[in-house]
């Protein structure tokens, strides 16, 4: 579209056309939108401050103090509608859930554990069993498993290292 006929659009939307006005929303509202939803990432937000621009841009139409580059006048505003929009946001922060008390951390923590040794190879995890909850030494495992002591240290080593990776990729869930 050129400057030409945008121009006489703004001129009758100064004479308050409303058909002009409705065709100058039509030619803008998805850029408008567009930039609400980059900056908001959530269409029904983005599509409330698309519309609240809109406004603005009617109340400049009806002031009669229409910039002359409306359009950037306008996503300048949609943007700065999104930023306002966020920084309510970030300052309405939802109520904290009330903090787990030390039994339910104890048994979320028990319940991660068992899940993630039960992840374990039996190779690794039957060792790890017999040392940690048998209370059995290295040499015993070694003994039991018919396995060398350094393949039952070996494998003792190798089961904390899985454990710890399973343990830590969980919390980061």
């Amino acid at each position: 579209m050129n400057d030409r006929s945008r121009q006489d659009r703004v001129a009758a939307l100064e004479s308050a056309d409303r058909a002009a006005y409705e065709r100058l929303v039509e030619e803008h509202y998805a850029h408008v939108f567009a930039v609400c939803y980059g900056v908001l990432l959530n269409v029904h937000d983005a599509q409330d401050a698309a519309q609240e621009t809109m406004l603005k841009g009617l109340m400049k139409v009806v002031d009669g103090s229409i910039p002359e580059r409306f359009r950037p006048w306008l996503i300048r505003v949609a943007r700065n509608l999104c930023i306002d929009h966020l920084r309510r946001r970030k300052r309405r922060k939802p109520p904290a859930e009330p903090p787990a008390t030390p039994s339910q951390q104890d048994a979320n923590a028990q319940q991660d554990l068992e899940q993630a040794i039960r992840r374990l190879p039996s190779e690794l995890r039957v060792p790890l069993l017999l040392y940690y909850v048998d209370g059995r030494s290295p040499k015993a495992i070694a003994e039991n498993l018919n396995v060398s002591y350094s393949g039952v240290c070996r494998r003792l080593r190798l089961a904390r290292q899985q454990l710890h990776e399973l343990l830590t990729e969980r919390a980061q869930e």
